[in-house]
């Protein structure tokens, strides 16, 4: 996963070329489904409420436990989405292979990097922190609320990035088809990120 992450060139080619694309795909994933399992489990013991408005009605008593159960499977639920997404749009005859190992690239890296933040406010308030406190701290404008933004503008920048790049190795001749079919796929990863994941 760290691989993934500071040598995004050197790795994306053997996942392409090399044997089973697709389960190293799905482990990649799942390695990131199960780091937020583990920090949803820490918050919802800790009695953490998510700071980020929660959509459609869901109870943010009890928030980080259904996280934790639902996670896994909404990771890989947006990975056939988004990769559904790529192959509609992409050109015909594309390794649906390939598109997976892709799509897990583009989806997988932002959310390890979106992971972090969640993963220090775990270990913080395991730690015995308060969410008050935590509150508190990303609530003045400054550093900390910077670096925590920037977190999730890094992640975002990452996923559109990525998707068009798994877009353009399906439009080999055309970078606005690259662009247009890998926004939609981005699309579709950040809209269940922001309406899902705390």
């Amino acid at each position: 996963m760290a691989s993934a992450l500071f040598k995004k060139t050197k790795v994306r080619r053997p996942s392409l070329k090399g044997k089973h694309p697709v389960r190293r795909a799905a482990a990649l994933l799942a390695g990131v489904s199960v780091l937020y399992i583990v920090t949803s489990a820490v918050l919802a013991a800790a009695g953490a409420v998510p700071t980020a408005p929660v959509l459609f009605g869901l109870d943010v008593d009890n928030y980080y436990f259904w996280q934790m159960v639902f996670v896994l499977p909404l990771v890989f639920a947006v990975w056939v989405l988004a990769s559904g997404v790529l192959i509609a749009l992409g050109k015909k005859g594309c390794a649906r292979s390939a598109v997976l190992a892709e799509a897990a690239l583009a989806w997988g890296v932002p959310l390890f990097i979106a992971w972090v933040p969640s993963a220090v406010q775990a270990g913080f308030m395991a730690l015995g922190m308060g969410q008050e406190e935590w509150v508190g701290i990303l609530s003045e404008p400054g550093i900390w609320q910077a670096v925590y933004l920037g977190f999730f503008l890094s992640a975002g920048v990452w996923a559109v990035g990525d998707f068009i790049w798994a877009a353009r190795n399906l439009h080999k001749r055309s970078w606005p088809a690259a662009v247009l079919t890998g926004a939609a796929a981005a699309a579709v990863a950040a809209g269940a990120y922001i309406a899902f994941i705390r």
